[in-house]
C-alpha cells in the first residue's frame, strides 16, 4: 500500500507495478460504497496493462483520511486530483457502483486525461430507497448487514458473503450514508448522450441494487460503449467472477 497527501488529507492507494511509468496508459480503480481498494485484489493483481493498473481509496475508506463525501461532484473532485497529483497522463478510469458514479461525472467533464471508462453495476440516475437511508441512522447494525446481502447473489460463495458482511458491519455508518445519499442525489440522464469515450459497461445478471436494465440504458446511450452480462453474479460482480470479469476487462483493454 502507497500514500499521499492530497490537500491535507492522506489518501492510500496501491499500484501494480509500484514504481509505474505515469506517461503509459493507468487502469484507476475507484471502489463503491462502503468499499475500499481492497475490493479490487483480483485485479489489481490480474490485469495486465500496457502501463500500470492502480485502485484508491476514496476519503474516508480504506486507509484513507475521513470525513467521507456526500455528493459525487465533490468525490469526483478528489479523483481528478489524484490523477493530477500523480501526474497521470492517459487513464482508464473504472468504477464500481458509487465509483461508476464518480467516472460518469468525470467523463462529462471531459477531462482530456481520460481515455476509456469502465462502468460496473451502474446507472445514469442511482436511486436509493428511503428506508435504507433511515435505517443507516436509526437501525445501522441491521442496514449494514442487509446491505452487504444486496450487495451480493444468492449464489455467490459463503466465505465472500460472511467477508462482506463483516467488512460492512465494522464500517462507520455514517460515511455509508454518505456515500448512499450521493448516488441518491446522482442524476446524468440528461448528460449521458454527450460520453464519447470508449466504455465497457459489465453487469451481474443477479444485480438487485442496479439490475441490468440500467447497464443496458447505458448502452443505449453512450455511443462507443460494449456491455457485457456475466451470468450468476450480483452487483460486486467483480469479486463474485474475477475470471470472467477480468477477462472483459483485458478484451476491452486490448482495443485501445
Amino acid at each position: 500500500m502507497s500514500e499521499l497527501f492530497l490537500d491535507g488529507r492522506l489518501i492510500g492507494y496501491e499500484s501494480r507495478p509500484n514504481d509505474f511509468d505515469p506517461d503509459k496508459m493507468v487502469m484507476v480503480f475507484v471502489h463503491g460504497t462502503g468499499g475500499d481498494r481492497e475490493d479490487w485484489r483480483s485485479q489489481v493483481d490480474g490485469i495486465k496493462m500496457p502501463g500500470s493498473v492502480l485502485a484508491l481509496d476514496l476519503p474516508g475508506h480504506g486507509a484513507s483520511e475521513p470525513p467521507g463525501e456526500t455528493s459525487i461532484s465533490a468525490y469526483a473532485d478528489w479523483v481528478e486530483r489524484f490523477v493530477e497529483v500523480m501526474g497521470l497522463k492517459r487513464v482508464v478510469l473504472v468504477g464500481c457502483s458509487l465509483g461508476s458514479a464518480i467516472a460518469l461525472w468525470i467523463a462529462v467533464r471531459r477531462r482530456t486525461w481520460l481515455v476509456a471508462l469502465g462502468l460496473i453495476g451502474s446507472g445514469a440516475r442511482l436511486r436509493v430507497h428511503p428506508f435504507i437511508l433511515e435505517g443507516l441512522i436509526n437501525n445501522p447494525s441491521k442496514s449494514l448487514k442487509k446491505l452487504a446481502e444486496y450487495c451480493l447473489s444468492s449464489s455467490s460463495p459463503n466465505h465472500l458473503k460472511t467477508l462482506m458482511v463483516d467488512k460492512y458491519c465494522k464500517s462507520n455508518p455514517l460515511t455509508i450514508h454518505g456515500d448512499l445519499t450521493a448516488c441518491d442525489k446522482f442524476d446524468i440522464m440528461n448528460q449521458i448522450h454527450e460520453i464519447d469515450v470508449p466504455t465497457l459497461i459489465v453487469v451481474g445478471e443477479k444485480d438487485a441494487l442496479t439490475p441490468v436494465k440500467y447497464s443496458e440504458y447505458l448502452n443505449g446511450k453512450i455511443k462507443s460503449s460494449t456491455m457485457v452480462k456475466i451470468p450468476e453474479a450480483g452487483h460486486l460482480v467483480m469479486m463474485e467472477k474475477p475470471e470472467e470479469f477480468n477477462s472483459a476487462v483485458q478484451s476491452f483493454v486490448n482495443t485501445l
